[in-house]
């Protein structure tokens, strides 16, 4: 019987094939880790995914596999996802088609994620990116930051992540409130979190730290109105999805001073934004989850869920479990058994 085809899609994954070679071959799989996905384009989508039988995502396109894709490559019965967020993946064509979407909310990617919050906060509230900018350029001036100490700290979103950050806050004697629908009540008494709406979140804290999953809902909830609620001395960190915040109404915002200083994992959208000339407001390319020790741990869960899918077993971590549901007819996977 021939071994199951798994192609590596994912960047960071990839980052990773060369040293973990050894522990790829242990696997009862065939794996395809080609460096040139890291550039894939559409016109070359198709050929690839040709005889796959499953996908380690996201891949350098970022839609793929499409709605149309899943239904040409039939063989297609696994698409696994090497983060914690799948908003970019028409799930629903692959529950609806019996592909299997599983995915990897790791702990050591909460941490590492709530690492790189941390140091977003810090590095915009003592402006160290546009000091270091002034000495590269001969200049010595120093302005002066505010502490993390005491301040109060509002999260939305009370995840794995956000639980991680709160934790931390409570290491700086921050004042923490959470905006969450659906909130561990346990979590919340025995780290001193004080549950309230957004609304009042945005009024009360001197930082706003964003980790809710990105849908229609949440595009662009932080926007105009919701920035002109904040404290003129408050300052917006977003290191979840780009898309969280309008970025007309935040570049506006800054400029105005209706808010002191954002920070965002991600770039602007726009090459040219203002928002890269101004000293109060920080940016890096997406490496909230590139710590060595979170993208270890997603990447053997990626690749393990991939395996499991395909050799009949059904991961724990599931996007859609309902696809377990379907008739036998309509599932292109083995019957699963839970592990």
């Amino acid at each position: 019987m021939s071994r199951p085809r798994i192609l590596i899609l994912n960047s960071s994954c990839l980052d990773l094939v060369e040293t973990r070679q050894a522990w790829l071959d242990s696997l009862s799989a065939e794996f395809v880790c080609d460096p040139a996905f890291r550039t894939l384009t559409p016109e070359q989508a198709d050929e690839v995914l040709a005889d796959a039988d499953g996908l380690v995502l996201p891949a350098a396109i970022r839609t793929l596999p499409s709605r149309e894709q899943m239904e040409t490559h039939a063989r297609l019965k696994v698409l696994s996802i090497a983060a914690s967020g799948y908003d970019w993946l028409d799930v629903r064509a692959a529950t609806d088609l019996g592909i299997v979407v599983p995915f990897a909310p790791v702990v050591e990617g909460a941490e590492v994620v709530a690492d790189m919050t941390f140091a977003l906060m810090l590095a915009v509230a003592r402006q160290l990116p546009y000091h270091h900018q002034l000495l590269q350029n001969g200049q010595y001036e120093r302005g002066v930051g505010v502490s993390l100490w005491k301040k109060t700290l509002g999260i939305v979103g009370l995840g794995n992540i956000g639980k991680a950050v709160a934790r931390r806050a409570k290491g700086f004697d921050m004042n923490i409130l959470a905006a969450e629908p659906y909130p561990d009540a346990e979590f919340v008494r025995q780290n001193g979190t004080t549950l309230t709406n957004l609304e009042e979140l945005l009024r009360e804290s001197d930082f706003v730290s964003l980790h809710v999953r990105l849908d229609e809902s949440t595009r662009n909830m932080i926007s105009q109105s919701e920035l002109a609620m904040m404290k003129p001395s408050a300052m917006l960190i977003n290191a979840a999805r780009q898309e969280l915040v309008d970025e007309k109404a935040l570049t506006e915002a800054l400029l105005e001073k209706t808010i002191a200083a954002a920070a965002m994992d991600d770039p602007p959208l726009e090459k040219d934004s203002p928002l890269l000339t101004l000293p109060n407001f920080v940016c890096a390319p997406h490496l909230g989850n590139r710590a060595i020790e979170g993208m270890e741990a997603v990447f053997r869960t990626a690749v393990r869920n991939a395996v499991d899918v395909l050799h009949g077993f059904r991961p724990a971590l599931l996007v859609n479990p309902r696809v377990y549901d379907l008739p036998e007819a309509q599932r292109r996977f083995p019957k699963g058994t839970t592990i």
